[in-house]
């Protein structure tokens, strides 16, 4: 919770500062599916698009393939592999693996507290002699709100990005605000939208974001 009200400070700071900056309006679309192994182990995959330059460009297209193992009712791991193509001056490939811990305090009254902390390396191959590395931890802090008698979930939640290399090592890298809501569409699937602000951190000319997204998860099982 101290971190949690840290981060919090951070962005209000962050929020206030006058300075020179972008403003973009994204749209992003990811469609995903589970598959239940066992009682504790999902396999999870995804594909998704982003757009930028006022949603007239595409920016980036990704792939991600990866494993979530429930510890217990409340705490889980998961591990993931993404493969992205940046279309931005030129195409650029990265690679990405991350592992996160997951855990999910007890409901307070109709309201869930979920955190996240993800350890997460990028890297880009441009030659055999010059591999482009980066290492990011990433803290997500998620609010529902279980609406009764109501298949709408509404959440709210904050993400800090902190380098871990480079030149913004020891360094908040990109702040998220998001608030949306998920709500089934049958027994198998359902959608996902939401709005979140993005800003950038630590950069002569920071790019706030303003974004609509739009998810749609299937469960094979």
């Amino acid at each position: 919770m101290i971190r949690f009200c840290v981060i919090l400070l951070i962005s209000a700071l962050a929020m206030s500062v006058v300075e020179a900056q972008e403003n973009d309006f994204q749209i992003w679309g990811n469609m995903s599916a589970k598959y239940k192994i066992n009682k504790k182990i999902k396999l999870t995959s995804s594909i998704g698009i982003r757009s930028y330059e006022n949603a007239q460009q595409i920016r980036k297209y990704y792939a991600d393939l990866g494993l979530k193992y429930n510890i217990s009712k409340r705490l889980a791991i998961a591990t993931k592999y993404r493969f992205s193509d940046y279309h931005l001056n030129s195409k650029v490939s990265t690679h990405r693996v991350g592992v996160d811990a997951i855990y999910s305090f007890k409901k307070w009254g109709r309201t869930r507290l979920s955190i996240r902390e993800r350890y997460e390396y990028e890297w880009l191959v441009v030659n055999p002699a010059n591999i482009g590395e980066d290492m990011t931890l990433r803290s997500r802090f998620t609010l529902t709100y279980d609406i009764k008698k109501c298949k709408i979930e509404p959440y709210v939640s904050i993400e800090h990005y902190w380098g871990l290399s480079g030149r913004l090592g020891g360094e908040t890298k990109l702040l998220r605000w998001t608030m949306g809501a998920q709500m089934p569409v049958n027994k198998w699937s359902e959608l996902q939208l939401s709005y979140r602000i993005q800003k950038q951190v630590y950069t002569a000319k920071p790019t706030v974001a303003y974004i609509f997204m739009i998810a749609y998860a299937i469960d094979i099982n």
